[in-house]
């Protein structure tokens, strides 16, 4: 195993060898390698600790297929990465796991994914498309907070909670369907989709948050189910385009 923060801080450090032994990585364990730009996770490593590559140079990374769960901060501010394969059988991404991965272009989220964690992929400005896998039914706070270059993404029908925040700032987006199934959302959960035109709201959603909709200035029409029963503060504050609700 490689022992927690064993290598943080070698900002000097290019490259490493890794021997095939290796089973387990620490927390911080490569923490702030800002030189270190490429490196091979032997296939046996099962476990990657917290903030094991936050704020390392990586472009790139492989993980291994016994990896199970990505940790909390693993690859925050990773801004040099652009993209990353995240093998089959994990099923939890941690609090902060991709934060402030700028220029991360390329994410495939298997299948297997069925928690994904608040500030999972906030500020990952570089993302365009991203699929939510059909197990995950609870999005979670900020999970997608201020990815602005997100054009595309797809909602799961099993989803039925959108937690504060979610999709807070993401001005790319211009359509989202969101699944009948969702009857939760969340304060602030499309604050600032600014390039959103229009939405229509599940009918099993009751109450509509304080800030909800507040500056998506691109939306001219938008759809209130029948069961909603309170609207909060600011919801559609500077919604300036709207026209039809």
């Amino acid at each position: 195993s490689i022992g927690k923060g064993l290598f943080s801080f070698c900002r000097g450090l290019t490259s490493l060898d890794l021997p095939s032994g290796i089973t387990s990585i620490g927390d911080e364990a490569f923490g702030a390698c800002n030189s270190l730009t490429s490196l091979d996770l032997p296939s046996g490593i099962t476990s990657i600790g917290d903030e094991a590559f936050s704020g390392c140079g990586l472009t790139s990374l492989e993980l291994p297929s016994g990896i199970l769960s990505i940790g909390d901060g693993t690859f925050w501010g990773c801004d040099n990465l652009t993209s990353l394969a995240i093998p089959f059988g994990v099923t939890s991404i941690g609090d902060m796991a991709f934060g402030y991965c700028f220029n991360l272009a390329s994410l495939n989220i298997p299948s297997s994914v069925t928690s994904i964690h608040m500030y999972a992929f906030a500020y990952c400005s570089g993302l365009t498309n991203l699929v939510i896998p059909s197990g995950v039914t609870t999005i979670a706070g900020y999970a997608f907070y201020g990815c602005s270059g997100l054009t595309s993404l797809v909602i799961p029908s099993g989803v039925t909670t959108i937690v504060r925040n979610a999709f807070s700032g993401c001005s790319g987006l211009t359509s989202l369907n969101i699944p009948s199934s969702v009857t939760s959302i969340g304060e602030s959960t499309f604050s600032g989709c600014s390039g959103l035109t229009s939405l229509v709201i599940p009918s099993g959603v009751t109450s509509i948050e304080k800030s909800t909709f507040r500056g998506c200035s691109g939306l001219t029409s938008l759809v209130i189910p029948s069961g909603v029963t309170s609207i909060g503060e600011s919801a559609f504050s500077d919604c300036s385009g709207l026209t039809s609700l």
